[in-house]
């Protein structure tokens, strides 16, 4: 979830707890605990690897957090001179739960029992911008500044319908499950994974995938469509437009009707020499950790240098986005000339 949406979560929470005993100071720890686990941003200062490695790791742990909130109720109480600690901790611990919880709703993946394992859960409910989420957080905190006899029940209100708004998200989430297992029983091979994600500007788009031995298809589904549209756009042709508007034109088309979703299949790997020499190395290894969909999107030779790209296709919107691309470039000799994350969907 993004940082805003946390932080303004975090105000809201403090404001439906509404402890007089630390008054304003609560809406303070309510900020704050709703943006510090975020604070791992920093990392991205040193480099993207690292960053990648550690978002949404030691600041997002189950097991860490009653101890943060010990940690800021404790600062809290020495910075505010009000010794009521016990009404810091109510605000602070619920507020850093809030953090982890709305980041498991997404698709990007959370430590939550780092530093003891790495694995990255996550439940594929919530896009990680959501504006319909982030509105219902928005609008009665908003009007809870002007109607202030009532914030108290406007902003548990408001976590109510929150609440209400992500059960309906896992509706919709088994309803896309449903039409992925379906298509990947028509494969006739073995499955490793399948999943549905959720899409941008809407709870009822997803995108869909089934991971085989071969190939990861990817399809996208709108269950309010009721006619199909063709795609716009070239699905290599990334980031060619800088309209908004084209942009949002080429995503509405992506999205078919339930009985009209077209799969696309991305090979896992194509044989190449110089793709098992990608996997012998400590980045493309490190990569497939991060990746949940990792797919060799190319090879290329010229002039002496071997290129290997790799996409995860979990994030890729065909002709729109596709981040987190990796390379390795070897000379002939099979050293490596270069490799990390490139800029954009067109290369270094």
């Amino acid at each position: 979830m993004d940082s805003f949406t946390h932080t303004l979560t975090g105000l809201a929470i403090a404001r439906a707890v509404d402890d007089e005993r630390i008054g304003g100071w609560g809406s303070v720890a309510g900020l704050a605990m709703g943006f510090f686990p975020d604070t791992d941003f920093v990392l991205g200062l040193f480099n993207r690897r690292f960053y990648l490695e550690y978002h949404r790791d030691f600041t997002h742990s189950f097991i860490l957090i009653p101890f943060y909130a010990l940690l800021f109720s404790w600062i809290l109480v020495r910075i505010s001179k009000r010794p009521y600690f016990r009404s810091f901790y109510k605000v602070c611990l619920p507020v850093l739960l809030s953090h982890v919880v709305l980041d498991l709703l997404t698709s990007y993946g959370t430590m939550i029992f780092s530093p003891f394992f790495e694995h990255r859960y996550a439940w594929d409910l919530v896009f990680i911008v959501d504006l319909i989420f982030s509105g219902i957080i928005v609008i009665p905190l908003v009007v809870s500044f002007f109607w202030k006899r009532k914030a108290r029940w406007l902003c548990r209100g408001s976590l109510m319908v929150l609440t209400a708004y992500i059960l309906f998200c896992g509706l919709q989430h088994g309803r896309a499950m449903s039409l992925t297992e379906k298509f990947a029983k028509t494969l006739n091979v073995e499955v490793v994974e399948v999943a549905s994600l959720p899409q941008p500007l809407s709870p009822f788009r997803w995108s869909n995938y089934v991971e085989t031995r071969q190939n990861v298809y990817q399809g996208f589904v709108d269950f309010l469509r009721r006619s199909p549209r063709t795609p716009k756009g070239d699905p290599d042709d990334i980031g060619s437009s800088s309209s908004l508007s084209e942009r949002l034109r080429r995503l509405n088309h992506l999205y078919q009707p339930p009985g009209a979703v077209q799969y696309v299949p991305y090979a896992r790997w194509n044989g190449s020499p110089w793709v098992d020499k990608a996997f012998t190395t400590e980045g493309v290894k490190f990569y497939y950790w991060f990746a949940r969909f990792p797919v060799v999107r190319s090879v290329q030779s010229n002039n002496g240098t071997h290129r290997v790209e790799f996409m995860d296709v979990r994030f890729s919107v065909p002709g729109i986005r596709m981040p987190f691309l990796y390379y390795v470039e070897f000379d002939d000799s099979g050293g490596i000339r270069s490799e990390g994350f490139t800029s954009d969907g067109r290369g270094k």
